[in-house]
């Protein structure tokens, strides 16, 4: 997904005033910004291009003066890439909400920091929940909206493609907003939430289905994975229909190289037969 996503996803929001659409004049930044990714676009298409001739990743590299593991990610790479550079989620974001409501409640500044540390798991500093309480209060006193939290982290789409939480409304049109923005998720995420089912059900035909359609597809997020998982697919048969696994004997094993470096030169094997065979009687 660090191929196709950014850091942050912007989300599409439409704002109008009385009717008509907000116009925003392009900045001299955005402007290089669109140029670069167009430049990029054009370079990635003359990669495919050569590659159709037969040409090597070598000789493509070469050809357009880049390495060639640049070219290999070039070729995986199927959609106009974004002309806007994502920045760094910050760790206020995914708290944005709770900051919000305990300020309308009338909370300070100071006790809404203990609150998150506390009871949310916050690790930023102070001074950030400071800085977006101080722009949220001006916001509502001077009556323009505020959007708390105006784009998606990856980190968060990763996790929500994974849980796939269609329950939830919110996260829901979430899951639908990224795939609009980016369709070549589509068959990814299609891929994903069978992958899971045929693993939660155990259900060894439809993998064994599942996986030989995903080999002919060939999606370029999926190739590398499949291919892999086929070096060892008949295996990976036998745990879904089978219940029994070797956990127990790993178990083990991990005791006893952890005996074995805690009698690291202060012992002898004797004592260490002993170590292992007493908890096992």
């Amino acid at each position: 997904m660090r191929k196709v996503l950014p850091a942050r996803i912007k989300r599409e929001e439409k704002l109008e005033i009385l009717g008509s659409p907000i116009l925003i004049k392009e900045t001299k930044q955005e402007r290089r910004q669109r140029e670069n990714a167009e430049q990029k676009w054009a370079l990635i298409q003359e990669a495919k291009r050569l590659q159709k001739q037969g040409y090597s990743l070598r000789r493509i590299a070469k050809t357009i003066s880049c390495s060639w593991v640049t070219v290999r990610r070039y070729l995986a790479i199927q959609e106009p890439p974004s002309a806007h550079r994502g920045k760094r989620p910050k760790p206020l974001d995914a708290h944005q909400e709770h900051v919000i409501s305990m300020i309308e409640s009338g909370e300070s500044i100071k006790t809404i920091y203990t609150v998150l540390t506390t009871q949310y798991g916050y690790q930023g500093t102070y001074g950030a929940v400071r800085v977006f309480g101080t722009e949220f209060r001006k916001k509502k006193k001077q009556g323009q909206p505020f959007h708390a939290q105006a784009y998606y982290s990856r980190r968060t789409i990763r996790r929500l493609l994974w849980q796939n939480p269609l329950a939830e409304k919110e996260k829901r049109n979430a899951i639908n907003d990224i795939l609009q923005q980016y369709p070549v998720l589509g068959p990814f995420y299609a891929f994903l939430t069978s992958f899971r089912a045929c693993v939660t059900d155990r259900d060894a035909e439809g993998f064994r289905s599942l996986i030989l359609f995903e080999k002919n597809r060939e999606d370029p997020l999926t190739k590398a994975f499949i291919n892999r998982l086929l070096t060892d697919f008949q295996p990976t048969l036998h745990a879904l229909m089978n219940e029994d696994s070797n956990g127990y004997v790993e178990g083990q094993v991990n005791r006893l190289k952890m005996i074995k470096r805690l009698l690291y030169g202060r012992a002898s094997f004797h004592l260490l037969r002993i170590r292992m065979l007493y908890r096992s009687q």
